[in-house]
C-alpha cells in the first residue's frame, strides 16, 4: 500500500474528484452519499485492509509483501505476476 493510500484510509488526506449520471438514488454511487470521500474504493476501509492489518500485527507479514500496486497503473498485483492484468506492463525482468 502506498504512503497517499494510506494516509487516505486513515482519512488524514483525501483528494480528488468524481462525477456521474444517475437517475435514482440506488444508482447514486458511494462517493456522493459521504462527504470528503472522493475515491471509495481508496478512501474507505474494506474487509480486507482489517484482515491484513491483524496479520502484520499477529507477525504474519507474507501478506503485506504478498501484493503490490502496479507501477504504470496503481492496480494491486500480486508477487508472482509477471505482468499486471490491467495495463499489460512488465512487471519484473
Amino acid at each position: 500500500m502506498k504512503l497517499l493510500d494510506l494516509l487516505a484510509k486513515l482519512g488524514i488526506l483525501r483528494f480528488g474528484t468524481k462525477k456521474a449520471v444517475y437517475h435514482s438514488a440506488k444508482d447514486m454511487p458511494a462517493e456522493f452519499l459521504m462527504n470528503d470521500v472522493f475515491n471509495a474504493e481508496r478512501d474507505l476501509t474494506t474487509v480486507q485492509d482489517i484482515n491484513d492489518a491483524a496479520s502484520v500485527i499477529a507477525g504474519n507479514k507474507s501478506v503485506v509483501s504478498a501484493t503490490a500496486d502496479c507501477t504504470q497503473c496503481g492496480k494491486p498485483v500480486t508477487s508472482d505476476q509477471n505482468f499486471c492484468t490491467s495495463c499489460g506492463a512488465k512487471l519484473r525482468d
